[in-house]
């Protein structure tokens, strides 16, 4: 029988969405949009920040009642957050291990939480089945949009999927950035509005 505190945690992911990206699955779908992960080069000295020439915009902590879930942060070149400029990197430093299925789930509701319409989900969230890995604590999740047409995910500074989809981008970074966010005030610390 599961513990209250496991219930608990259970509870928090229906509740938000700590990000991360999935195991591979056998049977993913296939996407023109999808692009090989390029060649990784030495990256222990440098931060992925630093090596995009990005500033950090704000930060905000994810918890919930006593579980602290996460540290996001948000970067883009100038510093200052405005839609539709990039590059723009959000980063997710996980404070607990999640696995991929639960984070999966969270990330769908969430998508349906903000408006996504269901349509939208369903030709896209092939990319979380197709790249996710489980998080264990302190990983980093970094989603960088290069533009309009390139994004990537990197875990641990480590570049790993690739793809050209600014649906789903838009999408993905929706869950913190849309004014329609089930965490307000997390995106105003995030967005550089309010100081945490």
């Amino acid at each position: 029988m599961a513990t209250y505190k496991q219930f608990l945690a259970a509870l928090a992911l229906t509740v938000i969405a700590p990000l991360a990206i999935a195991d591979n699955l056998e049977n993913a779908q296939t996407s023109d949009s999808y692009i090989a992960p390029t060649t990784t080069v030495n990256t222990t000295s440098y931060p992925v920040y630093q090596r995009l020439a990005l500033t950090q915009v704000g930060e905000a902590d994810m918890d919930f009642l006593w579980l602290d879930i996460y540290l996001a942060k948000l970067y883009s070149a100038s510093g200052q957050y405005q839609p539709e400029q990039y590059p723009l990197m959000l980063e997710i430093e996980y404070h607990r291990d999640i696995s991929s299925q639960e984070l999966m789930s969270a990330t769908v509701e969430q998508w349906q939480k903000i408006g996504v319409p269901e349509e939208v989900i369903n030709s896209i969230r092939f990319h979380l089945d197709k790249a996710w890995p489980d998080v264990n604590e302190n990983d980093r999740l970094s989603f960088v949009i290069h533009d309009e047409s390139k994004a990537e995910f990197l875990f641990n500074d480590q570049s790993f999927y690739q793809l050209n989809d600014h649906q789903f981008s838009q999408a993905f970074v929706g869950i913190w950035l849309s004014e329609k966010t089930t965490r307000p005030e997390l995106r105003q610390q995030l967005i550089g509005a309010i100081k945490q």
